[in-house]
């Protein structure tokens, strides 16, 4: 009996499970409703605009040499002057001057010597050479009848005054060297500019074993500014390392302030034709001209650039057809979403040629009017229905 009652309620449990099953409802089947999203296009429209890219750079002076003592001596004054000199020239960094003006003085006593020599020489063999040509001329009366042409170039005194007229040259020479020599004892602007830093000052020796360098000056009239660019970003200006600048190729440079306002216009110069190993970029140079403070401007320079400054910077390149689509439209790099006519989704790869901010230009791979989805979509499939979130607005400008 105790082998029988389990294998009883084993069969009674299993009938029971069985008369459930089959007194369980049929499952109606019912429609699934598939949800179509709601997306925002724009309509492709190709525009002509100026290429811009932001860089920066830090300013040079265009024009920059080392002064140099060309003559020997002990410095003996030095810009200002109190009795000659322009007071405005002042001989220490940051001092202005005009080209021509006097900026020191260098001791001259033996310069004024070795001029009244050189000087007292060329008069002497001038006066020799007078002395041969006369001696000649009484060579010839001394002749008499006879052929003149008989006589040798001694007898007419050739070789002396060739000589004589050899040291003379010689002599003159001497006294132009003497005489520049001694107008460089006072050294004078190269041209209108800025000191930047002095080596020298009164009572210091130049020259004769000592160093002969003065000042390290620069010009007033252009600065330069080092930037650095990709390749990419030279090839969407426009700007091709080689090419003669012209109007078509020239690329604007413009100089920021600090709340973005266009401060100084210049012009990108050209290329050093150097990679930089280390971040892959060009060294470029643009030339800003009348930016540098100057006492002597017929107009007053504002917001002048200081040399080393770091400046923002916007380049103006040539002009380029391209679409505007902004960065939402973009599901990879390369890839946008387009809606065709009958409002369904499909991937596009276009050409981007730059990306701002908010915005690419993409100059292929997308078609005049065409729709372009600006929704982020997280999972979509090729050909996938979906619903504009404007399609009155979608009409009317579709109509021709």
């Amino acid at each position: 009996m105790k082998i029988f009652f389990p294998i009883i309620v084993l069969v009674i449990l299993f009938f029971g499970s069985w008369q459930l099953i089959k007194m369980r409802p049929d499952p109606q089947a019912r429609e699934v409703k598939r949800k179509i999203p709601f997306v925002e296009v724009i309509h492709a429209e190709k525009k002509p605009l100026r290429s811009s890219i932001s860089a920066y750079g830090t300013i040079q002076p265009r024009t920059q040499t080392t002064l140099i003592a060309e003559v020997p001596g002990i410095i003996e004054e030095v810009a200002p002057f109190t009795k000659e000199g322009s007071q405005t020239t002042n001989f220490r960094p940051g001092g202005f001057f005009q080209k021509e003006d006097l900026l020191l003085k260098i001791e001259d006593v033996d310069l004024v010597t070795t001029e009244a020599e050189a000087r007292a020489n060329l008069r002497r063999v001038e006066l020799q050479l007078i002395q041969e040509r006369e001696l000649a001329k009484q060579a010839r009366l001394e002749w008499g009848d006879r052929d003149w042409s008989l006589a040798s170039d001694l007898v007419k005194r050739i070789p002396q005054i060739e000589k004589v007229e050899a040291e003379t040259r010689a002599a003159e020479a001497r006294l132009t060297q003497a005489t520049r020599d001694l107008n460089r004892s006072r050294v004078r602007a190269p041209f209108r500019g800025r000191i930047l830093k002095t080596m020298a000052d009164v009572g210091q020796q130049v020259g004769s074993g000592a160093s002969a360098a003065l000042a390290e000056i620069y010009a007033l009239d252009s600065a330069e500014i080092n930037l650095a660019l990709s390749r990419s970003e030279m090839s969407f200006l426009g700007f091709a390392d080689g090419f003669k600048p012209s109007d078509e190729l020239n690329v604007q440079t413009q100089v920021l302030d600090t709340s973005g306002e266009v401060i100084h216009q210049g012009m990108l110069d050209r290329s050093e034709g150097v990679v930089d190993p280390r971040t892959r970029l060009t060294n470029l140079v643009a030339r800003v001209d009348d930016c540098f403070a100057n006492p002597y401007a017929k107009k007053p320079i504002k917001n002048s650039l200081a040399v080393g400054q770091f400046v923002n910077l916007r380049l103006i390149g040539c002009e380029v057809k391209v679409f505007l689509v902004p960065e939402s439209a973009f599901r990879t790099q390369e890839t946008v979403l387009v809606v065709d006519s009958e409002n369904r989704l499909h991937t596009r790869e276009v050409s981007v040629i730059h990306r701002t901010d908010k915005e690419a230009w993409v100059t292929g791979g997308l078609s005049e009017r065409e729709k372009v989805c600006v929704t982020p979509i997280e999972i979509i499939s090729e050909g996938m229905q979906v619903n504009l979130v404007n399609p009155i607005e979608d009409s009317n400008q579709t109509q021709p």
